[in-house]
């Protein structure tokens, strides 16, 4: 059922976890239904468009979970959400199915986020989408949203593209986004944040566009970011640390604490990676949750 509320389950860190930093010590639950079994990321057949997931559709999606539980829990109806990188806009989705707000911008997959939110539209509800480049966030939003203080941003931000590598054979199709665990498609002929590693153009295109949404949070807004470590020679990439590095460091918001959602039901490479290799992939998404003072 679209909105069922999302439950955060306090206690002691989940053994299998693969990351044990200073911002993972700032435990405060994870992400699971009161009966003990796992939110499952197929829930999104339920409501979201099936474009999403066929032929030109988007792979890397937000966990609708993640973005499910921070807009239940911090904001309430009527406020705005903020999503700079909204891709097939499961922030949108999950901010109108509750009543709030949301706006974002999507450099590619037009088409998917509209039936989305088109799909999901609710009475009262409000949703300010633009395609074009998250870099211009700023001038997008004093254009169509002026003064608007949000009390909510939710980033799952691209990563791991790198823009050396060759188009594929096949005609029209775009550049290869490919790591250890995943390979798709983006567009050619688009400035998409996915083709750059995580190096220094990477880490200032994502400072510039966090510090512009920061500046337009509310007092007391939070900012929440969704990452699902990769494996980077055979050992996990800890890109949450990095970003929470900016984010305190960079953007100077205030760190609150990690949360945890297990990525359920695991894929093939997940299932396989640890025989392959002796190493074990990460296992959850990993949250974390930052407060302008």
């Amino acid at each position: 059922m679209k909105g069922d509320r999302v439950n955060l389950v306090n206690g002691a860190m989940p053994a299998d976890y693969h990351c044990r930093c200073e911002y993972c010590e700032q435990y405060i639950g994870e992400l699971r239904p009161q009966d003990g079994s796992y939110y499952s990321r197929l829930e999104r057949r339920k409501y979201y468009d099936p474009s999403e997931s066929g032929e030109g559709g988007h792979i890397a999606k937000t966990p609708l979970h993640i973005a499910r539980w921070a807009v239940q829990r911090y904001t309430k109806p009527g406020d705005w959400v903020l999503d700079p990188t909204i891709g097939a806009g499961t922030t949108a989705v999950e901010a109108i199915t509750q009543g709030r707000n949301a706006a974002g911008m999507e450099i590619q997959y037009e088409a998917v986020l509209r039936a989305n939110i088109s799909k999901n539209v609710q009475d009262g509800a409000r949703a300010e989408v633009r395609i074009g480049d998250a870099r211009s966030i700023s001038a997008f939003l004093d254009e169509r949203l002026p003064g608007t203080r949000f009390a909510l941003v939710v980033s799952n931000p691209p990563y791991s593209g790198d823009e050396s590598m060759p188009s594929p054979s096949k005609a029209g199709r775009g550049k290869e986004h490919r790591d250890e665990e995943v390979a798709f498609f983006y567009q050619d002929g688009l400035p998409n944040l996915a083709f750059l590693k995580e190096d220094v153009a990477y880490w200032s295109a994502l400072a510039g566009i966090y510090r512009d949404c920061a500046s337009r949070l509310a007092p007391g807004g939070r900012f929440v970011v969704g990452v699902k470590d990769m494996m980077r020679s055979k050992r996990p990439f800890l890109l949450h640390k990095l970003i929470c590095d900016l984010l305190c460091s960079g953007v100077g918001l205030q760190f609150e604490g990690t949360a945890l959602l297990r990525h359920y039901p695991g894929t093939l490479f997940m299932n396989a990676y640890e025989k392959m290799h002796g190493a074990k992939p990460p296992l959850y998404q990993t949250i974390s949750v930052f407060q302008r003072e």
